[in-house]
């Protein structure tokens, strides 16, 4: 044991890891926090000397973790064939359990709260890790109370067992003082103080101070906005507050190309394209943002394989009349082609829309808008359309990462209602709602699950002649829902003319998907789909659902996971696609 060789010049990858001494915390557990994993299936993990060192001096840490205070880890590994083999020889020591806690001076913060944050519960192991670690958690908590300079002292007698002695001095209400800002033309201070939750001699609170920084971001002004306080040298109680901000350029024109989401009537596909955009952030020397955008996009589904040309001019401002309102204001103009009618005149879209969105964190929204279009159709005997409606969206987002999610939930719903008092061509209502769950597994394997349903109300069947130019009923088949269906070809693949005919009025979809690592950047997926479509609410039957299943592998890049996918119909496998798309489906 503990033969130890120089890496070689080619690759080394992991073949076997073995644990010696660790008679109370199992190799499974063990393999759940170390970085290096043994080779499995497709997946391999490229070996590397100074993860090693790191993963020795985490299974330290969890050891402690666990009330293990002596542990000792030694690492050692052979290597044969460009296959290295590891050795973790472990040294367990003695465990100690907390036999006493005495918590002192606490007023505004409960015990149990204390103990939560700590980790700290009688007759259960010494978590020393979050004894050390989480006492930022109830500083913060006490900064969120205006205990800005709360002190906390923890002792530990520590023989058998565990006497833990938490002293705690809560101090003085801090208030701030003044407020002080820097990067910015005092002419400007005017719009930086107003984004501010947090004013002159109002009690200090983090929350506040990391919500005025939120909302400073949103403004769309500045590149950097950061506030920290400076303790006020001739009193306790008292500070001033630093907002230091740096500023986007005023104007600028910026263009990018790749994969893109691209809306299609009620649809919402991806597809290769790029945009050419004008900014000017600062309208007449106030904060409103107005620009421009053009951009030139292709789906990547069949049947929509057609350029798509649009041109944006948009304007933002997160104040009106005095009183902090969202707003965006958009002119669009777009042309693009029917399903797969590349012989057909074009359609030209033109519209205006308003919105108003109100952040509850950097991904959690609930937005509001009303939006005005008109379909001209080029085409011979073909009726032009004219849409308004009113829009409630929202999306609460307790995932863990925007892109890459391990762990978390997140819920989403969407109502809409068209014409009524507003007239337009058509009247109806629809509203679509869905969950998306994500469980971090063994070997950084994470279970995504999503559930969705959407069901319209009031449709008439005359409206189904606009179909192939709106697409605002329930659809089914593509790289976002039942990869085992081209898209809008579910449950049967259609004619041009007749593919409006796959749209519904009720929709239910679920989604499950392994994702785990292969190498370096890239990863695998092992998914399944099931989804229905009804006409009527007295025909919803979840036996009836149809299921495809599917592998894949993505690539994870700066701009999200791409995903090259094989799927193919459970009841029919000789059914089969090959997708390509970027962003997970759900």
């Amino acid at each position: 044991m503990g033969m130890l060789f120089a890496q070689t010049e080619k690759q080394v990858f992991v073949n076997d890891i073995t644990f010696l001494g660790n008679k109370s915390i199992r190799d499974k557990q063990l393999e759940k926090n170390i970085n290096l994993k043994e080779s499995f299936l497709f997946s391999k993990t490229e070996f590397d000397r100074r993860i090693l060192k790191l993963d020795a001096f985490t299974i330290k840490n969890y050891y402690q973790s666990q009330g293990f205070l002596n542990t000792f880890v030694r690492d050692s590994f052979s290597v044969t064939d460009n296959q290295a083999d590891i050795y973790f020889i472990i040294s367990e020591g003695q465990q100690s359990f907390v036999n006493k806690i005495e918590i002192n001076g606490n007023n505004l913060i409960t015990d149990k709260t204390i103990l939560n944050f700590l980790k700290l519960k009688i007759n259960k192991p010494l978590n020393l890790i979050a004894l050390k670690t989480n006492v930022s958690l109830v500083e913060e908590k006490y900064h969120r109370l205006g205990k800005l300079f709360a002190g906390i002292k923890i002792e530990k007698t520590i023989i058998d067992s565990a006497y833990i002695i938490i002293d705690i001095v809560e101090g003085k209400d801090v208030h701030v003082q003044n407020i002080y800002i820097e990067g910015a033309d005092s002419s400007h201070h005017l719009y930086i103080r107003r984004e501010l939750t947090i004013s002159k001699n109002d009690l200090y609170n983090l929350d506040d101070i990391q919500k005025s920084q939120r909302q400073l971001f949103e403004t769309g002004q500045y590149s950097f906005a950061n506030i920290y306080p400076v303790r006020f040298t001739q009193s306790d109680s008292l500070v001033n507050l630093v907002v230091e901000v740096r500023y986007f350029p005023k104007m600028e024109i910026t263009s990018e190309g790749g994969f893109v989401p691209i809306e299609f009537g009620g649809l919402t596909l991806s597809g290769p394209g790029a945009f050419l955009q004008w900014k000017n952030r600062s309208l007449l020397g106030s904060t409103i943002r107005l620009s421009t955008k053009t951009s030139l996009e292709i789906p990547t589904e069949a049947g929509l394989r057609y350029p798509r040309f649009s041109i944006n001019v948009n304007l933002e401002n997160q104040w009106f009349m005095g009183v902090r309102f969202p707003t965006k204001v958009q002119l669009l103009y777009e042309v693009y082609k029917k399903y797969g009618a590349s012989d057909k005149p074009s359609i030209q879209r033109t519209g205006f829309n308003w919105s108003t969105i109100n952040r509850l964190s950097e991904t959690s929204f609930i937005e509001f808008g009303m939006r005005w279009e008109k379909f001209n159709q080029q085409e011979t005997g073909s009726k032009d359309v004219e849409q308004r409606m009113i829009s409630l969206k929202t999306k609460l987002d307790y995932a863990d990462h925007p892109v890459y999610p391990t762990r978390g939930v997140v819920f989403t719903g969407d109502i809409y209602s068209i014409g009524g008092l507003l007239g337009g061509t058509r009247e109806y209502q629809k509203a679509d709602a869905g969950i998306h769950l994500y469980l971090p597994l063994p070997r950084k394997t994470v279970f995504a699950s999503r559930i969705k349903y959407g069901m319209i109300f009031n449709w008439d069947k005359e409206y189904n002649q606009f179909e192939e130019v709106l697409f605002e009923k329930f659809y089914l088949g593509g790289t976002k829902t039942l990869r085992g269906w081209n898209a809008l070809q579910f449950p049967v693949t259609q004619s041009v003319s007749d593919i409006n005919l796959n749209g519904k009025e009720i929709r239910f979809l679920t989604n499950g998907e392994l994702r785990f690592p292969i190498m370096g950047s890239f990863g695998g997926e092992i998914f399944v789909d099931g989804g229905q479509l009804w006409d009527e609410y007295k025909h919803i039957d979840l036996k009836n659902l149809q299921w495809d299943a599917g592998v894949g592998i993505t690539y994870s890049s700066p701009f999200g996971p791409v995903r090259l996918e094989y799927a193919y119909q459970i009841d029919d496998p000789e059914n089969w696609e090959v997708l390509l798309d970027v962003l997970y489906a759900f």
